[in-house]
């Protein structure tokens, strides 16, 4: 997408990110990429249309063994729910490429709700839609900001990054089920 916005990665992750909250509430995406390209000096919004395809590709590079386990655990009878700040592009595609429904107990969605991690109101909807209290819910995410947010509310969380974060996650995941 950088390359496309013609400015190096930094700068682009930078705009990329100061106006993604109004874009994850709901903001139309021809706005949000607007804006983005505006603070990158980008006059023309010709790349508008590449960079939400570019986009929606990023978002959607599935980690297989991560759908598996979801399914697998569902399976056996835990409650399971999606909780994204995701956008109607990425949310459709996902749609239509994932049985949703059949993976999930509950599928939150930030421009859905009006609200995006980490507002306390996500993961309280989130809670009720599964019918699970805090203490019983483990909440997975990669942005530090929102393990905090879960965890100042009482969900048990697990912060999936790193190149070994599949593997800590099972370890940590057997571990959380044999207590």
């Amino acid at each position: 997408m950088s390359t496309l916005a013609g400015v190096d990665r930094a700068r682009f992750e930078q705009a990329y990110w100061r106006h993604r909250r109004a874009y994850d509430l709901g903001r139309p995406a021809i706005e949000y990429w607007r804006d983005t390209l505006h603070d990158l000096g980008v006059s023309s919004l010709d790349p508008v249309d590449a960079l939400i395809e570019l986009d929606v590709q990023s978002w959607t590079r599935y980690r297989e063994p991560m759908w598996t386990l979801t399914r697998d655990l569902r399976t056996s009878g835990m409650k399971t729910a999606i909780l994204s700040n995701g956008v109607p592009e990425v949310m459709d595609r996902v749609r239509a490429e994932r049985p949703l429904m059949e993976l999930f107990d509950a599928v939150v969605v930030s421009y859905e709700l009006g609200h995006a991690k980490p507002d306390r109101e996500i993961y309280e909807a989130t809670l009720a839609a599964v019918d699970v209290a805090p203490h019983d819910a483990l909440f997975v995410d990669d942005r530090l900001e929102n393990i905090e947010a879960a965890n100042s509310l009482g969900l048990r969380t697990f912060h999936f990054t790193g190149d070994d974060r599949l593997s800590r996650f099972q370890a940590f995941l057997t571990a959380e089920l044999s207590r």
